[in-house]
């Protein structure tokens, strides 16, 4: 059996991989010459394939990307889903690192660091005025919108807090320890309406784009913020900017936006109770998601060639 490795990260990796499965072909392509000389035969792919390369598949069954986010597949390849070719992704690999940074914005929305962080540039000390803004994140809610992996490393950091956590996902996933029940999509509204923190974490799909929209944002309290860690287009960008800006709501900590880079003329630069990271939460020591990543796969390889049922396998038709 061939397999296409594609995601040259993985390269001080693969060796482990030949030593386990020594009776696979495990070849090693980046270019896309090589990629097309060798796809035609190839059963498995790691990585991303173009339109181009998909063509000239004859006998793929499944395809492994590195990233948990699938617009890329779906975008460059749209007709994959209609073939009988397996998807999965590297869903959790970076879901602990996730779970801290929605937990790291919280704590700078609920402190105010970046308020400290100007005084001290500006060598300033305002003990009086800090004392009026700082807050306790223990006695908040978190709202988790969307409970899978990265949702539930971001859950179980803020209960471990004190914090109540309640949680809304459009398939039923089971909550415990940390909620005794994740509400249905058709709950969002009274998730909103609950919150203190209202924590984004649903993966991107063509259905759920502006979920979070003018009237969703209007059913938050004045004093909750928002934080996206996923998608930002699951939030209306507009609606957001007007919210922030209008004291709707008080905050937002955003690790992804609608546009990537975030234009350097956007409004929300400039807004002081915006937090801005660009799109890191998933990641930590390069070497360590790199491996995380691989780990995946590699336990999806053993899976597949022993015939068992492949984990973080993706729904083609919801494209997550």
């Amino acid at each position: 059996m061939k397999v296409l490795l594609l995601a040259d990260f993985g390269a001080p990796y693969y060796p482990t991989l030949r030593e386990e499965h020594p009776d696979l072909e495990l070849v090693e392509v980046s270019s896309n010459d090589a990629i097309l000389d060798e796809i035609e035969s190839a059963e498995a792919v790691f990585g991303y394939l173009t339109a181009e390369q998909f063509a000239a598949a004859k006998d793929l069954k499944w395809i492994q990307t590195p990233d948990a986010g699938m617009e890329g597949l779906f975008n460059a390849i749209p007709n994959i889903v209609n073939t009988d070719v397996v998807v999965t992704n590297s869903r959790g690999a970076g879901a602990p690192m996730i779970g801290e940074h929605g937990v790291a914005l919280m704590f700078a929305l609920a402190r105010q660091l970046p308020r400290f962080w100007a005084d001290k540039q500006a060598h300033r000390w305002d003990q009086d005025g800090a004392l009026a803004v700082v807050e306790y994140l223990g006695d908040k809610t978190c709202g988790i919108v969307g409970f899978g992996k990265s949702g539930r490393e971001i859950g179980w950091r803020a209960k471990a807090l004190g914090m109540d956590v309640i949680a809304v996902d459009e398939q039923p996933v089971d909550g415990e320890p940390i909620v005794e029940e994740v509400w249905g999509r058709s709950r969002l509204n009274d998730l909103l309406v609950l919150a203190d923190y209202v924590v984004i974490t649903a993966p991107y799909t063509a259905s759920n784009e502006n979920m979070i929209g003018a009237d969703e944002l209007a059913l938050m309290k004045s004093t909750a913020r928002i934080v996206v860690t996923s998608r930002g287009r699951l939030v209306d960008h507009n609606a957001l900017v007007a919210a922030l800006k209008s004291g709707e709501i008080a905050g937002a900590g955003l690790d992804t936006t609608i546009e990537e880079p975030l234009p350097a003329d956007d409004e929300l630069w400039d807004l002081p109770n915006v937090i801005i990271t660009p799109h890191i939460a998933g990641n930590s020591e390069r070497e360590m998601l790199d491996k995380r990543t691989v780990d995946i796969f590699a336990e999806n390889l053993r899976h597949y060639v022993s015939g068992r049922p492949l984990i973080n396998v993706v729904d083609k038709q919801r494209q997550y």
